[in-house]
């Protein structure tokens, strides 16, 4: 008979300053999920099929050209599908330092003979500094910004789930991810993975637009966020996903193996969505505010 793990009842006494136990717990999750979601097109952008779109090579498109040539080729025609199309002109329009900078890049490594592949790494190296730099900014979205993020991880775990053996296990990913051949032959321009990497710079790219001119968010949690990250972290424990994890994970190294080997990460990350996405407004807006200022801070200590 299967033991269960026996229900965590809330506490008795409620303090006026906020659990930093639940506080870290929520803060984390959305940090991982923000990290995630910036993290993603450079994982995703090597998983895929092979159905590419009818467009001109790229050394067709800057043949004979010079490099200034080749960045007003590159505007048009670097990546001519829709969504790759959308991402371009968001960011010439709001950010038009940025989309110069990163036209330069793609010129560069076009003119050194890389596809469209490459240019899409390219894209990925330089979102790496647009994602920091922009920080701040993205903070101050308040709950839009959550909730956005929130939904990019969503789309990436649906992704994941749709990709390899389909099990999102431990294993399978991290199977996935060590293999360098295979995800080299899985890379292509026009995947679904594609059209992900595209909507979530869009997306990257039209927050921080939103938010920099926006006034300073408040990051101070406040009790209702307490109670409200209780409530969701309490309701995820009766989660079918996570008693499992629970009973294995205090099961020893054993159980650490066949948490791996069974468990759903991606339906266990989309329970965790749920949970963040369902809290109130202004506990949304302040959790994602403060997540963003440590991830700030924690950049710029990085680089002392």
């Amino acid at each position: 008979m299967r033991k269960l793990v026996k229900p965590v009842a809330p506490p008795k006494s409620a303090k006026s300053n906020f659990d930093m136990g639940f506080a870290a717990l929520a803060l984390g999750v959305v940090l991982v999920s923000a990290g995630g979601a910036m993290a993603a097109p450079s994982i995703l952008s090597l998983v895929g099929g092979f159905s590419t779109p009818s467009v001109r090579p790229i050394e067709t498109v800057v043949a004979g050209l010079n490099r200034d040539a080749a960045k007003a080729a590159l505007a048009a025609e670097a990546f001519p599908d829709k969504h790759g199309r959308a991402f371009m002109t968001a960011l010439a329009d709001k950010f038009p330092d940025d989309h110069d900078r990163l036209l330069g890049n793609l010129a560069d490594t076009a003119m050194r003979g890389g596809d469209r592949d490459e240019l899409n790494l390219t894209v990925n190296t330089w979102l790496i500094d647009f994602g920091p730099r922009n920080v701040s900014a993205l903070g101050r979205t308040g709950s839009k910004g959550f909730d956005q993020v929130l939904t990019i991880a969503s789309e990436g775990l649906d992704l994941l789930e749709n990709t390899g053996d389909g099990n999102c296990t431990l294993k399978s990913l991290e199977k996935l991810v060590s293999d360098p051949s295979a995800l080299t032959e899985l890379a292509a321009y026009g995947t679904k993975a594609y059209d992900f990497n595209m909507k979530t710079y869009r997306t990257l790219v039209d927050l921080a637009a939103d938010g920099r001119n926006a006034p300073p968010p408040e990051t101070t949690l406040q009790p209702q966020d307490e109670r409200a990250v209780q409530n969701a972290f309490f309701s995820m424990l009766r989660d079918p996903q996570v008693i499992s994890l629970m009973e294995m994970a205090t099961s020893g190294r054993g159980g650490q193996e066949e948490m791996a080997s069974k468990i759903n990460v991606c339906a266990l990350g989309r329970t965790v969505v749920v949970k963040l996405k369902g809290l109130p407004t202004g506990t949304k807006a302040r959790l994602w505010a403060n997540a963003l200022q440590q991830a700030g801070v924690q950049g710029r200590l990085g680089k002392l």
